[in-house]
């Protein structure tokens, strides 16, 4: 005769709660994210302690806003990240589909893998110092070519640098995408006549665009607040992370500080949710 099933033990011996296990994550969350904004926010709006600046008051918005040199270099980190982000983006896709064919094969290399990831392992001055070494006034091709001479510290040598930092932090999310990706899909459009270009435009790249996407919001966010490579090649671009660290550093103006940082933080976290947002609305639109 079978025994009977037993119900699953409760109270002393039943699971603990789910969100338990979350618990120390939320717990580091809200120490080193929650609270530091926060008090950054109150120190923007004056509520600073100490001192106070005679909040609450929007009057440093508005002085930050009526700056011309705050604006120009917010536009200016507008268009290093989001033109860093649309190149690495080009130049991600065919990696990392070639990437995904090779790991099918079983024929990955680890050292390409290693080369191609080494950036997230650099800290950004690093990056700004292999600028320096390869296009600065003296560097590698400024002696082969007149042209590349100090080309590190004007608006393109500083998109080039923001590539070589973004480039690991598209790859790897890309590839992952790549690696779900159907052969089958790709092999049908070819058998049925497709060209290269028409199948990797109606088939490939729908595919994989939610992933760029989203992957491509996230590397904005982390370039928008990239601070190392700026601060090693800021003679002649500025950038919004610079203007942050020199209200705080010369005179400790901790107020205007606050505020440059909440406005630099604000526009990371939208290109997150913009990002996150219009994935899935591809991936809707995709699947349908």
């Amino acid at each position: 005769m079978p025994l009977p099933l037993r119900a699953p033990a409760r109270g002393r011996g039943a699971a603990a709660p789910a969100w338990l296990a979350a618990l120390p994550a939320l717990i580091v969350i809200g120490l080193f994210s929650a609270y530091p904004v926060a008090v950054m926010v109150a120190n923007s709006l004056g509520l600073g302690q100490p001192p106070a600046d005679g909040g609450p008051t929007l009057e440093h918005y508005v002085r930050a806003f009526g700056s011309a040199t705050v604006r120009d270099a917010l536009v200016n980190s507008l268009l290093i990240a989001g033109g860093a982000v649309l190149f690495t983006l080009v130049v991600a896709v065919p990696v990392v589909l070639r990437q995904a064919d090779d790991d099918r094969a079983g024929r990955g290399g680890a050292a390409a893998d290693a080369l191609l990831t080494l950036p997230i392992a650099l800290p950004g001055i690093i990056i700004g110092f292999f600028a320096i070494v390869l296009t600065g006034r003296t560097g590698l091709l400024g002696l082969a070519w007149d042209g590349f001479s100090g080309l590190a510290y004007t608006f393109p040598g500083l998109l080039i640098a923001y590539v070589y930092f973004c480039l690991p932090r598209v790859l790897g999310p890309l590839r992952g995408a790549a690696a779900t990706l159907d052969p089958a899909l790709t092999e049908s459009a070819r058998t049925l006549g497709a060209s290269r270009p028409r199948v990797f435009c109606t088939v490939t790249l729908p595919l994989l665009l939610p992933a760029a996407i989203e992957a491509g919001g996230t590397a904005f966010a982390v370039a928008l607040g990239g601070y190392g490579t700026v601060a090693t090649l800021s003679e002649g671009v500025r950038l919004l992370p610079l203007n942050v660290a020199n209200e705080l550093t010369t005179g400790y103006r901790l107020a205007a500080s606050s505020t440059l940082a909440v406005v630099l933080a604000a526009m990371a976290v939208l290109a997150l949710v913009l990002g996150r947002v219009l994935a899935r609305l591809v991936r809707r639109a995709v699947a349908s």
